[in-house]
């Protein structure tokens, strides 16, 4: 296992994108009341299958988009713009609205910032994973991390490059 594991953050920097789809979640636990709404949810990666599909579906306010954005201070906001599929005009329609992504940017949204919550798992910092999010890596051809998160194959083969190198496996 990866020593940095020591130094993990206290909290996830999505904090507040967690919360948002929490309560999103409960507002819609009528629907599926086997599903329980865990305050134990510490990370995006922690919210059933099920949950996810039914938030991609009905969509994700533009509003969180923005706030996710914000959240990067090593990757550029035009690079998460680029991965999460949507423009800096979109994220200013959605400013004073309740405007939801459209079902594939609100996917993206949620892989990016699981994939970045791995990330910061395995290298012990936001920084040190964002850092490795935007460096060409040998293990994916040598392409970015970021780069293959626009689709679900790149997002599957990136993070397994990620418990790859949680376990010192590189090749």
């Amino acid at each position: 296992m990866n020593r940095t594991r020591e130094a993990k953050e206290p909290h996830s920097p999505f904090a507040g994108l967690l919360d948002a789809i929490k309560l999103r979640i409960a507002e819609h636990a009528d629907l599926r009341p086997e599903e329980p709404i865990d305050d134990a949810i510490s990370k995006l990666a922690d919210i059933t299958s099920m949950q996810t599909h039914d938030l991609v579906v009905k969509g994700l306010p533009v509003a969180l988009a923005r706030d996710v954005t914000a959240t990067y201070e090593i990757v550029s906001r035009n690079e998460v713009l680029q991965t999460i599929g949507v423009s800096e005009r979109t994220l200013q329609r959605g400013k004073h609205s309740d405007l939801a992504l459209d079902s594939n940017a609100s996917d993206r949204l949620i892989r990016l910032v699981v994939v970045t919550e791995h990330a910061i798992d395995v290298f012990g910092s936001k920084d040190a994973a964002e850092r490795w999010l935007v460096t060409p890596a040998l293990g994916i051809d040598g392409r970015k991390p970021l780069d293959l998160l626009r689709t679900s194959e790149g997002t599957e083969l990136v993070k397994s490059f990620l418990t790859r190198i949680d376990y010192g496996v590189y090749s």
